[in-house]
């Protein structure tokens, strides 16, 4: 067994389905390759986990950590949208300038708009910066169905 096996939030909830259906835990220490004592504590924790699985948007991490400035990253991607929908691409660098445009009057000083928090806030998001190609954005809809 390898020293330490960390549970991303989609394996804690297989646990907890096998624990439901009788399994033991130290037979689900066996089945998952992980300590007794990691899946007691996922048993004892059963409610928060729930929680957090039905809130959290990326199951897949081994570590849920939460946001620090939940308002300014939900302002962020409502700008996105707007301006995606508008057919305006918007870069990486125009995603961190609105951020530090939201920051500056509010007077936080430790927060980054670096490139490690577009990166999560792109993951988090589930954005892709891509450009328009072609006249799909250009069409006007009434002549395409004069066609």
């Amino acid at each position: 067994m390898p020293n330490r096996v960390f549970l991303n939030l989609e394996n804690r909830i297989e646990v907890l389905r096998q624990y439901e259906k009788g399994k033991s835990a130290r037979k689900l220490a066996e089945l998952f390759n992980c300590g007794r004592t990691q899946s007691n504590k996922v048993i004892k924790e059963k409610d928060l986990i729930l929680k957090e699985y039905e809130d959290f948007k990326f199951c897949g991490v081994k570590r849920m950590q939460h946001e620090k400035y939940v308002n300014i990253n939900e302002t962020v991607l409502e700008w996105f949208k707007t301006v995606r929908a508008k057919k305006i691409p918007a870069s990486g660098p125009m995603i961190q300038h609105m951020a530090k445009e939201l920051v500056d009057p509010l007077g936080i000083e430790n927060l980054s708009d670096s490139n490690g928090w577009l990166d999560r806030f792109r993951i988090r998001n589930s954005i892709t910066c891509r450009s328009l190609c072609g006249e799909a954005a250009n069409v006007n809809p009434s002549s395409c169905e004069g066609w």
